[in-house]
């Protein structure tokens, strides 16, 4: 009888720990998942915040400031060599003639960087032009489309 009770005393007591065991898990688990939210609401803003430098050019712009974007767009393409998805491709159409400067391969963007100089030289600074941005689907951009003529919008280009 005393054995008996001894291995009841025992067995309740390993059920005991596998349920405070199965609580800390749960808990765990819940805690997780809340710092995941919390990540994951922060990275929303923090892609809010760097499209934020180029969305502001979007509409109809005066050369000048189309210039100013592709400075920027140089700029952010050294600053985020190794981050691809965070080069946006740029298209320019003007009466002309066409300019794409790609998307640019993880840690070489001097090629990109060179299209994007082409595009700047053949920007006329008096004239205006119309900009629309695509998207990728993490929500970062994908391709600034630039056109010369309002009314001559061309289709936007995206990431192959």
């Amino acid at each position: 009888m005393e054995n008996g009770s001894k291995a009841l005393l025992i067995a309740g007591a390993i059920l005991v720990v596998i349920l405070i065991i199965a609580i800390g898990m749960f808990v765990t688990n819940d805690a997780n998942s809340t710092v995941d939210d919390a990540l994951s609401s922060m990275s929303t803003q923090e892609i809010e915040a760097f499209n934020l430098k180029f969305t502001m050019y979007e509409g109809e712009q005066t050369g000048a400031n189309i210039k100013a974007l592709v400075g920027t767009l140089i700029a952010n393409s050294n600053t985020n060599k190794s981050e691809i998805t965070k080069i946006p491709g740029v298209f320019m159409e003007t009466s002309d003639s066409t300019y794409d400067s790609g998307i640019p391969e993880a840690d070489s963007n001097s090629e990109y960087i060179s299209g994007l100089e082409n595009i700047k030289k053949n920007i006329d600074v008096k004239h205006k032009y119309w900009v629309e941005i695509s998207f990728q689907d993490n929500g970062l951009l994908d391709y600034i489309n630039i056109s010369y003529n309002k009314s001559n919008k061309i289709e936007p280009m995206f990431r192959k």
